[in-house]
């Protein structure tokens, strides 16, 4: 869609970013602002965890074990996140906490994961 408006002959039009880079086949992937945060602080901590995105959420697995970790799945457009954690024995993420869902920002969810209070995440 062209703009309605006109640029004064004085101001410069910057170029769009791209939303996208390629891989080698040439297909798009698609840049994600909190996937590249959470793999940031992956980095900063040392590594040793994959982040994929699913539809609802990101999941963290370990690398050495492939055990799934923990899933962060997003609540609102505030940058809140429900933290929930692989139950091993039942095969399904389940909530941190006895009274309900650990809900969190991004930062804070992912320190959570990183100190594991509860001893749920690092078995």
């Amino acid at each position: 869609m062209k703009s309605k408006k006109t640029a004064s002959p004085g101001m410069r039009r910057t170029p769009a970013v791209p939303s996208h880079e390629f891989d080698e086949a040439g297909r798009a992937n698609v840049l994600d602002y909190y996937q590249g945060r959470i793999e940031a602080f992956n980095r900063e901590q040392g590594g040793g965890v994959t982040v994929r995105k699913h539809q609802n959420g990101y999941t963290l697995v370990r690398d050495d074990t492939g055990q799934p970790l923990a899933r962060l799945r997003p609540l609102g457009s505030r940058g809140s996140f429900e933290v929930l954690y692989w139950n091993p024995s039942t095969e399904r993420w389940r909530k941190v906490g006895d009274f309900g869902g650990m809900i969190l920002p991004l930062d804070d969810a992912l320190d959570f994961i990183a100190e594991d209070p509860m001893d749920c995440f690092w078995r």
